[in-house]
């Protein structure tokens, strides 16, 4: 399970795992409010926001934490800890960020270290 708090461009990693994710080999999580996160910053790609609403899973997270600096972050990581995702996959690492490796049980990793996480390696081999 996984948040996915990055969004793909062609050709990235990114881009990559949110095709794993179209294909359900993952579950991405998505709640009202990062949601409409995504719609400010993807306002000029309202076909990539319908996929979002297409194949992520809504969560509604009953609390909010302050753990990040920068509010808006703190809604990718309320869903990951409300659906005990076991990844928030993000590029956003800076200090004021996602700064910390993890949040309780939750492993802040960007598009490329969770592609090479044992557990995401196997499960892409199996697909060989």
């Amino acid at each position: 399970m996984l948040v996915l708090a990055t969004l793909p461009a062609p050709r990235n990693k990114a881009a990559f795992i949110w095709e794993l994710c179209r294909r359900n080999l993952f579950q991405v999580y998505v709640s009202p409010d990062t949601l409409a996160e995504y719609q400010r910053v993807l306002f000029a790609y309202p076909r990539f926001l319908l996929e979002i609403q297409a194949v992520a899973q809504i969560c509604y997270p009953l609390f909010s934490v302050k753990a990040v600096r920068h509010e808006p972050d703190n809604r990718f990581l309320e869903v990951a800890l409300a659906a005990e995702a076991d990844y928030l996959i993000t590029v956003n690492t800076a200090p004021g960020h996602f700064d910390r490796k993890r949040y309780e049980s939750v492993r802040v990793v960007t598009p490329g270290e969770f592609l090479q996480e044992p557990r995401v390696s196997a499960r892409l081999r199996e697909l060989d």
